[in-house]
């Protein structure tokens, strides 16, 4: 953990003291000492991998397993595959639950339509399921408008105080999938922990003698009770054992001092070099991968060779037709085999 200078002699002791009692090593940063160095421009914010394919991946990660618990994902997949497209939204082809890999523009799209599609979902909902789909609901709203006015290209003041309290909102109301939030291993224990239970509620049952005098109702009435015990037990288990504590989640936080020091976030996104990546990877994969390095950087230049060669014919047909004189270079071959 590096421990920056900035503040008195008081906070970075007491960080420092903080950090040891939780076994947290501590060391002095590069730019510990360079006054004019903040936290704040040395980490810039991604739109692409903290919201699309961070926090919007964890968020639906939660909404299907809380949709799942209440017996509603049919319910939202239906509604999923109704949406319509319009302009700037193209509709998706698939049920949610379909869907085994997301790229950043689907997740961007996501985001723009998970909000009535998860309001729908919950209309009229039992007197039961009132409280708790009335908080999912906001903690959904809060955190997608915070991101959707985090990609403005212009804040005032109180935009900002808007996205701030968005942000605030959504933190007040994501105790409700607590208990989704957990790691594998997490779940895992809490599988083996139900199984580990329903046989011991099982031998109990069968170790007694008044069971078997009972009639059929009065055991469904008796299994009932044992399966909302253990199902209760489970669910406090998975709350106990999870927390919200990542990275991706903290990052929006510091969005409103972002974008007051470094102007509009979505300059900062690494859409393009991920672009870039793509086609590198594309390249990577139609190759037999020995000298791979050679190979992606000849795939490369014989694409925009090719892509060359489409713009002077573009242009030698603009030519002719405007009866315009064309001057043709010749496109000599950029990689040679070593």
């Amino acid at each position: 953990m590096v421990l920056t200078t900035q503040g008195d002699e008081t906070e970075r002791q007491e960080a420092r003291q903080y950090l040891e009692d939780r076994t947290v090593g501590t060391s002095e940063g590069v730019f510990c000492n360079m006054r004019c160095i903040s936290l704040t421009t040395i980490i810039v914010p991604d739109i692409l991998h903290t919201v699309y394919v961070g926090m919007l991946k964890h968020l639906m990660d939660w909404v299907t397993s809380f949709l799942e618990q209440h017996s509603m994902i049919n319910k939202f997949n239906q509604l999923w595959a109704m949406m319509p497209s319009y302009p700037g939204f193209a509709r998706f082809n698939k049920p949610y639950s379909q869907v085994t890999q997301w790229s950043g523009k689907e997740m961007k799209a996501l985001g723009r339509v998970i909000v009535p599609v998860f309001a729908a979902t919950h209309f009229n909902p039992s007197a039961s399921q009132r409280i708790p789909f009335t908080e999912a609901l906001l903690c959904v709203n809060n955190l997608l408008n915070c991101h959707l006015m985090a990609q403005y290209r212009y804040h005032s003041e109180a935009m900002i105080e808007y996205m701030e309290n968005h942000q605030e909102e959504f933190h007040r109301h994501k105790d409700v999938f607590s208990r989704f939030c957990g790691s594998k291993s997490t779940k895992e224990v809490s599988e083996a922990m139900e199984k580990q239970l329903t046989l011991h509620k099982r031998e109990e049952q069968e170790s007694d003698p008044a069971w078997n005098n009972l009639s059929v109702a009065a055991k469904s009435c008796c299994g009932d009770e044992d399966k909302m015990q253990i199902v209760s037990e489970i669910a406090q288990h998975l709350v106990d054992k999870s927390d919200f504590n990542f990275v991706k989640i903290h990052r929006p936080n510091h969005f409103s001092d972002h974008i007051r020091q470094l102007g509009n976030l979505v300059k900062l996104s690494s859409k393009l070099p991920e672009k870039v990546m793509m086609d590198l990877k594309q390249a990577y994969r139609q190759l037999h991968h020995h000298e791979a390095a050679f190979q992606i950087l000849q795939t490369q230049a014989r694409k925009e060779v090719f892509q060359y060669r489409e713009l002077d014919a573009n242009t030698a047909t603009q030519c002719r037709d405007n009866d315009m004189p064309l001057t043709k270079a010749p496109i000599k071959r950029m990689l040679k085999n070593p």
